[in-house]
């Protein structure tokens, strides 16, 4: 009702018709998919960092063996136990004990009297300004996440976002 209304189609005339496209369409993406796989899946270097994580942690939980790297003898069951313990208390400590440390403003701290530095680099009433303006992980990883992506990841994301917010032409109709 609504293609004819708007686009003065009236669809197929069979349903057949569309599951013939929609079977069609699909099993050319497979195939093709299917072609493509020995040089877009197969080589190391076409997995993204960010997925190393996940893997790294379903085989943590999906292996009985524990060798030992670099004199570490400590489970991996264990090792993300205490990672997950260290990041929720960083979590909950910033967020429900002391809020302040969400606003940590250091820079007016050196001139507490200068307007213009508070208004440049303040948290709360300022521009935001500041290199280290916060110890709140939530904040700090809304951008990007230093823990999962490696540094070249984590800086071509940001370059590729800072050229599209300067480099793209504002177009006014």
């Amino acid at each position: 009702m609504c293609l004819d209304r708007f686009y003065s189609y009236q669809g197929p005339r069979l349903n057949t018709t569309s599951v013939l496209i929609t079977l069609s369409t699909n099993f050319i993406g497979y195939g093709l998919a299917g072609l493509t796989r020995w040089f877009l899946v197969y080589p190391s270097q076409a997995i993204w960092p960010s997925s190393l994580a996940t893997i790294a942690l379903c085989r943590a939980f999906h292996t009985e063996s524990n060798n030992v790297v670099d004199g570490w003898k400590v489970s991996r069951i264990s090792w993300c136990m205490y990672c997950f313990t260290a990041m929720f208390t960083y979590f909950w400590f910033p967020n429900y004990i002391i809020q302040a440390m969400s606003y940590f403003n250091w820079i007016t701290w050196i001139a507490p009297e200068n307007v213009k530095l508070a208004a440049i680099a303040g948290s709360v009433t300022g521009l935001g300004l500041n290199p280290v303006p916060t110890f709140d992980w939530t904040q700090f990883t809304t951008f990007i996440n230093p823990l999962i992506n490696p540094f070249f990841v984590s800086t071509v994301s940001v370059l590729h976002d800072c050229t599209h917010l300067t480099c793209i032409p504002n177009r006014v109709p």
